[in-house]
């Protein structure tokens, strides 16, 4: 078996993935999501047989609430959780962002952004980038991207951050944790650096493939925010099967990384999970001509930020190769529901597949 869930983590990414025999499957888990979402994932493991509780890997992108939220209130916040293990975390602290290696005695004071310092705390006495020796999870441009490969072949390719974006984060993670002390509140969630523009609060309106063109080809400015610019987006291969989890990495990032692994010809993928949730500032076209794929999945409520930008989904369907393409949302809402149109399915030639706001949604890629 191997699939993916997008789990509901309001306006954060929470991605399940399970792979191997259907009867005792191995799991991994990228971002749990926001802290509400978290207490959520923590029931759905409670709820596992205590000898189904192990994860080969669980791995934050980067220090966003709605990416590392979720594992506080999970785990790193919460009571031990019997039965629960896992092999490694992948998670870029403040001694990454300058290159080095994580020192795992415990009577070290981290350093970090609030939630980031908090996770560093617990990580300390866990198995902490294990796979690369205690060092940063990055693709250093120039060089093979890292690779590392798990149960029955399943293979992680690093396609970010790079030293330059995880160096760029350092005086933002100072000031936060130094706000953060000045006003006592260092055991409170800090609002995330670099908040864009919301989006749009009312459908576009396309009547014919012009103005979906049009929509598509709007000026594409660029994120800038320093945190999502550090963000651990990873290729995961297995048996036949390729996806991209991008978190909320930087367009040109994402697009670096793929002509590292394929740097003749377009990537074959069967899953993109977008980057940023959809945001047209992470979502440029030529991210889009980079690969051909058959489903773009959005993780997204709409929440805050009103994800996905309706830029960003005509830029999947005007400049996507594959027909019929199919835009998987992990649960319903306003903002995603625009594009459950059947008179835009047959006029611009795609797709949409939803979750449940309960369970969100499974992408089955098994053979």
């Amino acid at each position: 078996m191997f699939e993916i869930t997008a789990l509901p983590a309001r306006q954060g990414d929470a991605i399940w993935i399970r792979w191997g025999k259907a009867s005792n499957p191995h799991q991994l888990i990228i971002d749990m999501g926001t802290g509400g979402s978290g207490k959520k994932i923590r029931e759905r493991i409670l709820g596992l047989p205590q000898d189904k509780r192990k994860f080969d890997l669980i791995v934050v992108t980067h220090v966003d609430e709605d990416h590392i939220g979720g594992l506080l209130t999970c785990l790193a916040e919460a009571d031990s959780i019997t039965g629960f293990e896992t092999k490694d975390v992948w998670f870029n602290g403040f001694e990454h962002l300058g290159g080095k290696s994580i020192v795992t005695e415990l009577n070290l004071e981290p350093l970090g952004p609030v939630q980031g310092e908090k996770l560093s705390q617990w990580l300390r006495a866990q198995a902490w980038n294990k796979a690369f020796a205690g060092a940063p999870v990055q693709r250093v441009p120039g060089e093979v991207p890292q690779t590392v490969t798990l149960h029955d072949g399943l293979k992680l390719s690093v396609l970010g951050p790079t030293p330059e974006r995880l160096e760029a984060l350092i005086d933002t993670w100072k000031d936060d944790v130094k706000t953060a002390i000045e006003k006592g509140r260092l055991d409170e969630a800090m609002v995330s650096p670099g908040l864009e523009v919301q989006g749009s609060n009312d459908p576009p309106d396309l009547d014919n493939i012009d103005d979906l063109n049009d929509l598509a080809t709007k000026s594409d400015k660029k994120d800038e925010a320093k945190a999502n610019g550090t963000s651990i987006a990873l290729l995961l291969e297995y048996k036949d099967r390729k996806i991209i989890l991008a978190g909320d990495a930087y367009s040109d990032d994402l697009i670096d990384g793929i002509h590292a692994v394929s740097p003749n010809e377009r990537l074959h993928l069967d899953v993109l999970k977008l980057p940023h949730h959809g945001s047209k500032n992470n979502v440029h076209i030529d991210l889009i001509e980079s690969v051909e794929c058959d489903r773009w999945l959005i993780s997204s409520d709409g929440t805050r930020f009103r994800h996905p930008d309706a830029e960003a989904i005509a830029r999947i369907l005007a400049f996507c190769t594959v027909a019929t393409p199919l835009l998987c949302f992990n649960v319903p809402s306003k903002y995603n529901g625009w594009w459950d149109n059947p008179e835009w399915f047959d006029q611009f030639d795609y797709d949409v597949e939803y979750g449940t706001v309960d369970d969100g949604l499974t992408i089955d890629l098994s053979s």
